[in-house]
C-alpha cells in the first residue's frame, strides 16, 4: 500500500505568512556563503543538505489521505488537502465510468470543506462512492453546499454521488481494501478506520481524545491498532498544559500517541492533525520531543517504533 498525505493540518487551513517565508528564507540564505546561487544543481543540492524542516514546509491544507494498492485508492476525509488531489487525478486522466471511494471521519469543517472543490466531481461519468458511519451523511454534505454558504449545489455537480452509511464496528470492502471502524472521543463523534489489504494494515485514527489513561479506556484502541504497519493518530496539542486548556475539544497529544503505539506493536507512528496555532519550527520540535521520549521508552521495551510528523506531501509506502 502507498499512503499519500493531501492535507495534516487541523482545524483551520494554514498556508505560510509572508513573515513565515522571510524567516525561513533568511535563515537559508545567510548559510549559503560558499554556494553558487547561480547554479540551480548547487542550489537543490544545498537544500538537499540542509537539516528538517529548514528547506520544507509541514504546509498548511486540513485533512486528506489517499491510500493505493495497485489501480485502488480510498480517499479518507475531504479536508481541503481534496482540491489538491483533485487536480493531479484530473491531470491524470478521469477515464468515463471511473469509480472513487471516500471515507469521512466526521463532518466538521476542516474534513469536509474540500469537497466543493474536488474537480473529479464537475466530471461526467465519474462514479463517488462517500463512506461514513454519521447519520444523515449525504444532508450533511449537501447542507455545506446549500446556496447561502456557496454557489454550486452538489445538484450542479456532474459526476454521480453515492453515500453508503456503516456500522461501527461491522468491516466493509473496497476493491482490495478490508475497513474496520472504531469510535472516538470528538464532539459530534468521530471513527478511526483501520485499512487492511493482504498481510498490511493502516490505521487513520485522527479527532479523538483519549481522557483518562486507564486500561478501560486504552485497551480497545490497542485492540483496533495492534500491529498495524501504520498509525496516523491525532497529535495536535504538543503539551499536556495544551491538552488540559483544549479539554473536551476531541484531540490528543504525540504522547498518548507514542503510548498507544508501543502498547499496540506499532511499526510507524504518524504524527498528525497539527495545530493550526503551531509553525513549521515549532511542529519540528514537537516531533524531536517525541522520538526523544521514543528512545527513553525503548530503553525498557524490546520494540522499535519509527516516528514521523506528517506534512503536505509526504509519501510512504508499506
Amino acid at each position: 500500500m502507498k499512503v499519500k498525505f493531501w492535507g495534516t493540518r487541523g482545524s483551520l487551513p494554514t498556508p505560510m505568512t509572508t513573515d513565515q517565508f522571510r524567516v525561513k528564507a533568511k535563515r537559508l540564505l545567510m548559510k549559503a556563503a560558499n554556494v553558487d546561487l547561480s547554479n540551480e544543481k548547487a542550489v537543490d543540492a544545498y537544500l538537499d543538505s540542509r537539516p528538517f524542516p529548514d528547506a520544507m514546509t509541514f504546509g498548511g491544507n486540513t485533512p486528506c489521505i489517499e491510500i493505493k494498492e495497485g489501480k485502488s485508492q480510498v480517499i479518507m476525509d475531504c479536508g481541503s488537502g481534496l482540491f489538491q488531489l483533485g487536480r493531479s487525478m484530473m491531470k491524470s486522466g478521469i477515464e468515463p465510468g471511473t469509480r472513487i471511494d471516500i471515507i469521512q471521519t466526521h463532518t466538521h469543517w476542516d474534513h469536509l470543506m474540500g469537497f466543493p472543490f474536488f474537480g473529479p466531481a464537475y466530471t461526467s461519468g465519474t462514479d463517488i462512492h462517500i463512506h461514513g458511519i454519521h447519520p444523515n451523511l449525504k444532508t450533511r454534505f449537501e447542507q455545506q453546499m446549500d446556496l447561502i454558504h456557496f454557489p454550486i449545489t452538489m445538484e450542479d455537480m456532474s459526476a454521480r454521488i453515492e453515500f453508503h452509511q456503516h456500522e461501527c464496528g461491522e468491516d466493509f470492502s473496497i476493491g482490495p481494501f478490508t475497513i474496520g471502524s472504531k469510535d472516538l472521543n470528538h464532539p459530534g463523534g468521530s471513527y478511526s478506520y483501520r485499512i487492511t489489504s493482504g498481510e498490511k494494515a493502516v490505521v487513520y485514527a485522527t479527532d479523538g481524545e483519549y481522557k483518562e489513561p486507564t486500561d478501560d479506556v486504552f485497551t480497545p484502541f490497542v485492540t483496533f491498532f495492534k500491529d498495524v504497519d501504520i498509525l496516523i493518530f491525532d497529535a495536535m496539542y504538543p503539551t499536556l498544559e495544551k491538552v488540559i486548556e483544549r479539554e473536551n475539544f476531541g484531540h490528543s497529544t504525540p504522547v498518548i500517541g507514542i503510548g498507544l503505539a508501543l502498547s499496540a506493536g506499532v511499526k510507524k507512528l504518524v504524527l498528525f492533525h497539527h495545530d493550526p496555532e503551531c509553525n513549521d519550527t515549532q511542529i519540528a520540535q514537537s516531533l524531536a520531543e517525541a522520538k526523544a521520549f521514543v528512545s527513553a521508552k525503548e530503553t525498557k521495551s524490546e520494540m522499535h517504533l519509527d516516528i514521523v510528523a506528517s506534512y503536505d506531501g509526504l509519501q510512504l509506502e508499506v
